[in-house]
């Protein structure tokens, strides 16, 4: 038989090469759910349990992937967690950015903040929950990396509604106080905002919740405006 021709020879190649090419991007895609569906796990165990009360196991039984399969792709616990903390870290900075450079009035931007935080918790309440649950007040003497990164970016959220308040402040919606303090005080609204719509009746009205929030940063613990 003569020896194959050039041409055949070269599409040999290339049908090699795409074979090998289709192989390695179904396994990346394989990882990909698989680690995606990690993620998934993780946030709901850790929302639950808290980060100390989690394993990696509780995680594994989430997942239905082995706690070696984990191992993959994050060396422990403390990395998929972090993991979490950041994405949802870069969600509320850009958010809480995104509201001090709006041109519409305080109250509205105090509204569309709590618009923004609502769709986070309908899309990935586990998420949300996990992250305000690991709250980085206790000052300890010998803290863990995950912990000052969590202050760290804490005191960057603060810093960041601190910056909306003092708009309020100027605006002469809100009085002469500290803006630290509005911050803060706005902060633990929000997490009673998350917890309060994580646990309600499926048929709750996302809408009433932030009525609810606005009113009572806005006008404190009296009767509510607009009889919400």
């Amino acid at each position: 038989m003569p020896p194959p021709s050039e041409p055949v020879e070269e599409t040999e190649r290339l049908l090699t090469r795409a074979g090998g090419e289709l192989k390695t991007e179904r396994r990346k895609r394989g990882a990909d759910v698989a680690r995606a569906a990690i993620v998934h796990a993780a946030a709901t165990a850790f929302a639950q349990r808290g980060y100390y009360g989690t394993t990696i196991d509780d995680i594994a039984r989430e997942s239905g992937y082995s706690p070696a399969a984990i191992y993959k792709y994050f060396t422990n616990k403390e990395a998929l967690f972090s993991h979490l903390w950041n994405v949802m870290a870069e969600q509320l900075q850009k958010l809480f950015e995104e509201s001090t450079r709006m041109p519409v009035p305080f109250s509205q931007r105090l509204r569309w903040l709590l618009s923004k935080l609502g769709e986070i918790l309908q899309s990935s309440p586990d998420l949300l929950i996990a992250f305000i649950g690991q709250r980085p007040y206790v000052a300890r003497s010998h803290p863990t990396e995950l912990e000052r990164q969590s202050f760290r970016q804490y005191k960057r959220h603060l810093m960041q509604l601190k910056a909306l308040m003092e708009q309020g402040i100027h605006e002469r919606v809100l009085g002469s106080g500290p803006a630290e303090d509005y911050a803060n005080l706005f902060v633990g609204l929000l997490y009673e905002f998350a917890y309060k719509w994580v646990t309600a009746p499926a048929s709750a009205d996302l809408q009433h919740h932030e009525d609810r929030v606005l009113n009572l940063f806005l006008h404190g613990a009296g009767p509510l405006r607009g009889g919400k």
